[in-house]
């Protein structure tokens, strides 16, 4: 009841702003035959009467301040807004029953550790803790109670009536290696970077760039199609964000090897996927042997970081000039980095349309790849816009912005977390629903933002912002144990009905072709750990050594020191093979295969962060 009451609150004051704009609490978006959005209202009735705009503007004012009377009188305090305004109270962080967040710093740590350690491994690499970690899972937070068709998740991870396999994701696993490095847990981190040597290195000792993910079946290095690949899309960002594992590793222990694998990585991706020729630079998205050649924003930004950490200035500096050069092309979003360039020719140059991604925005934030502080407070001022609050009209309002506020209308498994509303940001444009991996990594942005530019530029609502977000991550540690990739419940099913109006929609959607459901997510919760290594609550010191795009606190060992140690490679590696492997036939099915993410075959218009990417 207290809930509804907020909503209806909620609603007069949105009312009052514009008398005109329909009366319909929840607006049901309608698609047209020529695509527009509108909108289906019902307008308001009173006794079985309908009531003109300005009678019900009157009676909603009168509700909110009963409301709000009854609400303040329950000893509840604010009612929860947004997008954030400048000013305003926020929740309490420090206590652990109020707010349903974990306790302090370590604590909301140690539930990050304990998460990962139990992680389900690949296990055909033999000994205890070597493999990749499941990237969904284990099991599910359960779909939500509107019966098995819509509702019911497979267990015990997507996707495993059809496969039968999980995933193991590459970028996922460097994101955990990068944060069990900055924690400390350094053999963990080293065990899952021994993983990856397995996949990288094959019985030459040649260097072959690895798939996006892989299954729990056996697979070795250059195998990008069978059952031990889940997709053999040999990604530009994977392989880039596993360099940066490797030079965090290396810098942190000071062993050299491992400096000399990164320095391998960003060698076959110089070999296989340089743009540098050409007037944008950068590094096209996609390598043999399905190779594409559309080039990634995101992309760029993670060769952009591997290469500044390895002081490759060359290759830093063409990543760098192509993430710039993505400036400003969105004619929907045009304070904004679009996502890429077209996939029709070698190095494609065009720009389609595209959908704005939260990725691209913050991460480019994060790495300091652009420092125009105009870019990064337009970027910023887009970013915290609510599209939920916008006004509709012809379907614009839904497109501006990536702020969102959602309900978590099931909770953990015990019943934790139901019925709170969780601040963040949907994964682009066109989606719906916080994606909780951009939203922690988004929060970082934000705090990286408030250190740099925030007091030469400031960005109305930015503190509120940052402080909401990061206590929703920290009430989901809390209640889940670990961070969902999304909180809204609904299945396949539910998500291919496109209903975002529905109390379980399929998750969080992307709006560029598929969705994240309530399943424990591997990089959610490493990004979780990592923001709250970076700051953990308001006004708390920022640790630059945990921004994932930052150079590491210390030195990377030199290229003469890494080229002379091979004691981590596979027995016989280090051949230095530049390639990232030869041209099998295309996979005619069972895993892998490298298929194009876009949804309309154009490239980085459809890609965002990459299918294998996130």
């Amino acid at each position: 009841a207290e809930a509804h009451f907020a909503r209806v609150g909620i609603s007069a004051v949105h009312v009052m702003q514009d008398l005109t704009r329909p009366l319909n609490p929840r607006p049901r978006p309608m698609q047209t035959s020529q695509g527009e959005l509108l909108l289906e209202s019902s307008g308001l009735r009173v006794c079985g009467r309908r009531v003109s705009a300005r009678g019900a503007a009157l009676l909603g004012v009168a509700l909110a301040a009963l409301c709000g009377s009854l609400w303040l009188a329950a000893g509840h305090g604010a009612l929860p807004a947004g997008p954030p305004a400048a000013g305003t109270s926020k929740p309490d962080v420090t206590a652990p029953g109020k707010d349903g967040v974990c306790s302090d710093r370590e604590t909301c740590l140690s539930i990050v550790d304990a998460f990962l350690e139990r992680q389900p491994r690949q296990s055909f690499m033999g000994g205890k803790g070597v493999g990749l970690m499941q990237t969904f899972g284990p099991d599910s937070f359960d779909g939500g109670p509107c019966g098995d068709k819509m509702c019911k998740l497979v267990e015990p991870c997507p996707n495993y009536e059809q496969t039968p396999h999980c995933r193991f994701d590459v970028y996922d696993n460097a994101l955990a290696a990068i944060y069990l490095t900055r924690r400390g847990r350094l053999e963990e981190a080293r065990s899952v970077l021994k993983s990856f040597l397995y996949l990288l290195y094959d019985d030459k000792g040649g260097l072959k760039l690895l798939a996006a993910s892989y299954t729990d079946a056996p697979a070795k290095a250059g195998d990008y199609q069978g059952v031990g690949v889940a997709d053999g899309a040999v990604d530009t960002g994977n392989n880039a964000w596993v360099g940066l594992a490797f030079t965090h590793f290396a810098a942190e222990t000071g062993e050299a090897c491992y400096a000399r694998v990164a320095r391998d990585i960003l060698e076959a991706l110089r070999h296989d996927v340089s743009c540098a020729d050409d007037e944008m630079g950068g590094f096209a998205a996609r390598g043999p042997p399905y190779p594409h050649n559309y080039r990634s924003t995101e992309h760029n930004i993670d060769v952009f970081s591997l290469s500044r950490a390895l002081n490759s200035s060359a290759d830093a500096e063409s990543a760098a000039t192509f993430v710039r050069s993505m400036w400003g092309h969105s004619k929907q979003a045009p304070d904004t980095y679009v996502t890429g360039t077209g996939d029709a020719a070698h190095c494609d140059a065009t720009i389609p349309l595209a959908a704005a991604a939260a990725d691209v925005q913050f991460w480019s934030l994060l790495a300091d790849a652009d420092p125009s502080a105009a870019r990064k407070n337009a970027s910023v001022t887009f970013a915290l816009r609510n599209p939920g609050s916008a006004r509709y009209k012809g379907g614009e309002g839904r497109i501006d912005g990536l702020w969102q506020i959602d309900e978590d209308l099931i909770g953990s498994p015990g019943g934790e977390g139901k019925g709170q509303e969780l601040y963040g940001f949907r994964f682009t444009s066109w989606g719906n629903g916080i994606q909780w991996e951009n939203t922690a990594s988004a929060v970082m942005g934000l705090v990286h933002y408030q250190q740099k530019y925030q007091r030469d530029a400031p960005v109305a609502g930015l503190d509120e912002a940052i402080s909401r977000a990061r206590v929703s991550i920290r009430q989901l540690l809390q209640a889940y144990q670990a961070v969902p990739a999304s909180v809204l419940g609904g299945n396949i099913n539910a998500y291919i009905k496109n209903d975002h109006a529905a109390d379980y929609p399929g998750g969080s959607d992307t709006g560029i072709g598929w969705t994240y459901l309530r399943y424990p997510h591997v990089a959610a919760s490493t990004w979780a750990g990592l923001l709250l290594l970076y700051q953990d609550d308001d006004g708390a010191p920022v640790d630059d050594a945990a921004n994932p795009f930052a150079p590491p606190r210390k030195p990377v060992p030199s290229k003469d020191k890494s080229d002379a140690d091979d004691s981590c490679l596979p027995s016989g590696g280090g051949s230095g093979s530049k390639g990232g492997g030869g041209s099998p036939p295309p996979p005619s099915g069972g895993g892998g295969g490298g298929g194009d993410c876009s949804a309309d075959g154009s490239g980085a218009a459809a890609e965002a962060s990459g299918c294998g990417c996130g």
